[in-house]
């Protein structure tokens, strides 16, 4: 019984860039997350916190839902724009993060 080798031959994987960027794509469609919904009351324990820190120049913690995916701002509130609904969080760094009140999920006084 003779047994034939493929020899020299080697067969290379069929792996395109766009194959590469695809599941790139699949990785990430996969790790989002929905957004939660917030009820009346979560809004109003917001409300309450936000006018609270704002007063008292009280550093926070906001969570924010981005594109599938949740981001942590921490600062200091700096101003609330009731008319188009921005809040503007100053962090350590003097950089000012205009957050919508879409994207907010929670928030929480900074330790």
């Amino acid at each position: 019984m003779d047994i034939k080798d493929r020899g020299t031959k080697k067969w290379t994987a069929m792996m395109l860039p766009e194959h590469v960027q695809m599941l790139k794509y699949l990785n990430v469609d996969y790790e989002r997350v929905k957004k939660p919904d917030i009820d009346e009351q979560g809004w109003e324990e917001i409300n309450e916190t936000l006018h609270i820190a704002i007063e008292f120049n009280l550093p926070l913690n906001f969570t924010v839902w981005i594109d599938g995916f949740f981001d942590d701002v921490e600062g200091v509130l700096h101003y609330i724009d009731e008319i188009n609904k921005i809040v503007h969080v100053v962090d350590i760094k003097e950089n000012v993060h205009r957050i919508s009140f879409k994207s907010i999920v929670e928030v929480e006084y900074k330790n």
